[in-house]
């Protein structure tokens, strides 16, 4: 009897260790195997210009990746309710940094916090903020092996309101985040940077870095905070108006296309409508003709895809 006693109490705590460790693998799994809801689809396709400008293929992969990282991830209101809107705005600003990585996941990453709107902070200088005269519009901390992110509901749609403004605060956290992957946040990320390019790389930063110091750039001061800042205030500029940086930094351009894996200014010059003009359109109340091709890149005509989803809501 002692023995089968024993032998219970080993089973179930194998058991346990069992479910413990195969935890993170079977949340991912099925969260694989659900159907992504259309609510989700259409906050994606009135809101996120990146998730237009992907091929059907693609979107059906940045879905997957959506359901994945709020699976995996909790993203909770702080004196705010938490919508599906929120909730899909922020899953959106962290899979399009790591796009180009399919196999890609925050592990370190615990939690989103999401705040009513921008809110002051001492600020730390071991900690980084984002933001102008204290006011944080998100920010990454770490405790041990963990970290919580912050974010500004308001900064954070608004972000995504605006598609050629070169501002995302949420794009610019989880930036962050993929810069510390190697262990440290000092704007090389190691793990998306091949070492080949890491040379290059840093002399392009810091001769960017002191452009933007002495005035002679167009972007945003916070770049040249230090290297890290500059880093993700780039990685903005490279997903929201990418045609620009090219223009103005095309070897930057290139670096950052390497290093993403992705080339979103092919992406955004494939339609005829511009999906970045759309998502504005939208926030404007811009009519389209009936007729007209649906800028969402279908392929339809608008009455018959958009304009019926907007109809049928």
């Amino acid at each position: 009897m002692q023995y089968l006693f024993f032998a219970t109490i080993v089973a179930v705590v194998a058991f346990l260790f069992y479910r413990y460790v195969t935890r993170e693998s079977r949340v991912k799994q099925q969260a694989l195997a659900e159907e992504f809801p259309a609510t989700w689809r259409q906050i994606l396709s009135e809101r996120v210009a990146f998730y237009l400008s992907l091929t059907a293929n693609d979107k059906q992969r940045f879905e997957k990746k959506i359901q994945v990282f709020l699976a995996q991830t909790r993203v909770t209101g702080i004196e705010t309710e938490i919508d599906n809107t929120t909730r899909v705005l922020v899953a959106a600003s962290a899979v399009i940094p790591v796009f180009g990585f399919p196999d890609w996941e925050y592990s370190n990453l615990s939690e989103v916090l999401v705040v009513p709107d921008a809110w002051t902070q001492q600020r730390d200088p071991n900690k980084e903020y984002v933001g102008l005269e204290g006011t944080l519009l998100g920010s990454v901390q770490g405790f041990q092996t963990s970290h919580y992110m912050r974010l500004s509901k308001a900064s954070l749609e608004q972000g995504f309101k605006d598609a050629l403004d070169k501002q995302n605060v949420g794009i610019h956290e989880f930036a962050h985040l993929l810069d510390e992957a190697d262990g440290v946040i000092d704007g090389v990320p190691g793990v998306a940077l091949p070492a080949e390019l890491r040379p290059e790389w840093e002399a392009v930063m810091q001769r960017e870095i002191a452009a933007i110091r002495a005035g002679n750039s167009e972007i945003n001061d916070y770049a040249g905070t230090n290297e890290a800042e500059f880093f993700a205030v780039v990685t903005e500029y490279f997903f929201e108006k990418p045609e620009k940086l090219q223009e103005h930094h095309p070897e930057l351009y290139q670096l950052l296309s390497r290093a993403f894996r992705q080339n979103p200014k092919k992406r955004f010059l494939r339609f005829a409508v511009d999906p970045r003009e759309w998502i504005r359109s939208l926030r404007s109340r811009r009519k389209f003709g009936r007729n007209d091709p649906c800028p969402c890149g279908s392929g339809k005509k608008y009455k018959d895809c958009h304009l019926k989803q907007q109809q049928a809501a």
